[in-house]
């Protein structure tokens, strides 16, 4: 099992990390296109809904002291949530970053325990470590921006 300490140590890293890349993105920045018609704007987007329904989900547990949610099919959410992404704008989202970000560390840190420890086990939705998700797309945006 993975340790929590750990997990928000990293997940909190990741966050400045994120800060970091968001304060120097310039609106041109944001609009740069990446695979598949997304651009850097809407991967932050993307990162800002995932954190912000890992919020959720943690906020929740810790109100019932139960998990519920784990295997809800998540396919199909990012084409779907793609339209309204790109119809938002780039700060926009990249703002929202950075707060649903600041949001799920702290609700995974307030969780109990043997709940967010349900984060680490399984190919659930929830993953209680945020900092994989959002370095992947730190790391493609800064690989992507760094070769035009």
């Amino acid at each position: 099992m993975t340790d929590l300490a750990d997990t928000l140590t990293e997940n909190a890293a990741s966050l400045r990390e994120l800060r970091a890349l968001v304060g120097r993105l310039t609106d041109a920045d944001l609009a740069h296109p990446l695979e598949a018609g997304w651009t850097v704007g809407t991967a932050l987007g993307h990162l800002a809904f995932w954190d912000m329904r890992a919020a959720v989900m943690a906020d929740r547990w810790k109100l019932a002291g139960t998990a519920s949610g784990l295997n809800i099919d998540d396919e199909g959410v990012n084409e779907a949530l793609e339209p309204l992404l790109l119809a938002a704008s780039g700060r926009v989202l990249a703002t929202m970053s950075l707060a649903a970000a600041s949001a799920v560390d702290t609700a995974i840190g307030r969780l109990q325990p043997e709940l967010a420890a349900l984060g680490f086990s399984g190919n659930h939705v929830f993953k209680t470590a945020r900092h994989e998700h959002r370095r992947e797309h730190i790391d493609h945006i800064g690989r992507v921006l760094a070769g035009r």
